[in-house]
């Protein structure tokens, strides 16, 4: 066994053997694909509260990962404990309604001015799924326009490759296993290229056009100024409905997410993760005339877990600390501070950090300049330097996700903040 073998059964043993034992019952010893990047095996945790985390070997993390983005009030908020702990109290799955369904969908209707009807589900990509059923309803057309590099989920048809597409643009490369007939109804073309959007309108019946506002599943990378705007006219000129899928930067970029930091809107917007602060919990918002026909049952929208009592507990008091508190001047300051401090340590090893508002952020070894598109990403990304990095901060003790993207929240005080940013220093120090 090598020095650093034996340096990782010291640290992560218990681990290392949980991972072991998992791996005889559970594929890959995961529940989900992603975690299986995981190092030196995907790790095991025993409890997290406000902005730490703690694996089985009792090493604490500064959680940066914070449930890959749900949690921006911090795990275990005393206000959403509470109210998780009453609901519970009452019920878990009633196979019907209940008041917090209303008390919920009031509260996001009344913070979104372009939202007047929501439907409740567990997950991002049940809404994304929903979205584009909606969208083919509508509109009779059946082929979708998305952006290479933009994730929506899991679910066939919109998980496809992350490879490039044809030139200019074309049908996605898809998954082992994957429904090539329901790829052939996706169009993609790279981010940031509205040219590219001209000619597959041109080209193709488009149903809907689906992104995200600011690329967040490759880097984070802004739309270009007028970027989404001409997008929007284009569909209003062709009949397409745009959907902005705010999956990871609604109620992360400010109370109105993206769109309201761009000062542009879609017509079907898309919620997840920091919702309800790390209980399963989506919504999708869109005008009373687009939701009308999943009101009526013509469009199918089901699940026996929607909606559950204490994932709408969850939602409505985070709803209320985020409203009641605005925690937001304080997010986006601790934010900037932890992006400042990281670019002046990283400044001569060649570290790029890629911020655009609100409490996430990227880094990344490359080029320093803003990103266009994913094609730019993969070409200004030292993939064997971040992941050493990486490795080096989570030996430290701070702990983004898997790809380096970082997740600040309420909890993440100026002394964690000082913290962080010591450990990054003796972590670049290893590039």
């Amino acid at each position: 066994m090598s020095m650093k073998e034996t340096d990782m059964s010291g640290r992560y043993g218990k681990s290392i053997a949980a991972h072991t034992r998992r791996s005889r019952v559970i594929a890959g010893g995961v529940n989900s694909n992603v975690r299986l990047m995981s190092r030196p095996v995907p790790l095991t945790f025993s409890r997290a509260h406000g902005a730490l985390i703690w694996d089985i070997d009792d090493n604490e993390y500064i959680d940066y990962a914070a449930g890959m983005g749900p949690t921006i009030l911090g795990h275990n908020h005393p206000r959403v404990l509470a109210a998780v702990t009453k609901a519970m109290q009452s019920g878990q799955c009633f196979a019907g309604q209940h008041e917090l369904e209303a008390e919920f969908a009031e509260s996001l209707v009344a913070t979104i001015p372009w939202i007047e009807n929501i439907r409740i589900g567990l997950a991002g990509s049940d809404m994304d799924l929903l979205a584009i059923r909606i969208a083919k309803a509508v509109t009779g057309r059946s082929n979708i326009l998305r952006f290479t590099g933009h994730y929506h989920g899991w679910i066939d048809p919109l998980l496809v490759g992350a490879g490039p597409t044809k030139s200019p643009f074309g049908s996605p490369p898809v998954g082992l296993g994957q429904s090539v007939a329901a790829a052939s109804e996706i169009v993609m073309c790279e981010w940031n290229d509205i040219s590219l959007v001209e000619q597959v309108f041109a080209a193709h019946q488009i149903a809907c056009v689906i992104m995200e506002p600011i690329m967040c599943n490759t880097g984070v990378i802004p739309p270009q100024p007028g970027f989404i705007e001409a997008v929007k006219v284009l569909c209003k000129k062709h009949g397409a409905i745009l959907v902005i899928d705010e999956v990871i930067t609604g109620f992360r970029v400010g109370l109105t997410g993206a769109q309201g930091h761009l000062n542009v809107t879609g017509d079907i917007t898309l919620y997840a993760k920091a919702i309800a602060n790390g209980y399963p919990m989506a919504a999708i918002g869109s005008s009373r005339e687009l939701m009308a026909a999943v009101g009526r049952g013509e469009v199918n929208h089901s699940g026996t877990y929607n909606s559950g009592y204490l994932s709408v507990a969850a939602g409505v008091e985070t709803m209320k600390i985020l409203v009641e508190e605005n925690p937001y001047p304080a997010l986006q300051k601790s934010t900037v501070r932890l992006v400042e401090g990281l670019r002046k340590i990283g400044s001569g090893k060649g570290l790029a950090v890629d911020h655009v508002a609100g409490s996430l952020f990227q880094v990344r070894f490359g080029a320093q300049e803003v990103m266009p598109n994913r094609e730019h990403f993969a070409k200004n990304s030292d993939q064997p330097k971040l992941m050493k990095f990486l490795d080096s901060l989570q030996d430290r003790g701070v702990r983004p996700t898997s790809r380096g993207l970082f997740f600040v929240s309420v909890a993440h005080d100026d002394k964690l903040v000082d913290r962080t940013l010591e450990i990054a220093q003796a972590a670049i120090a290893t590039i």
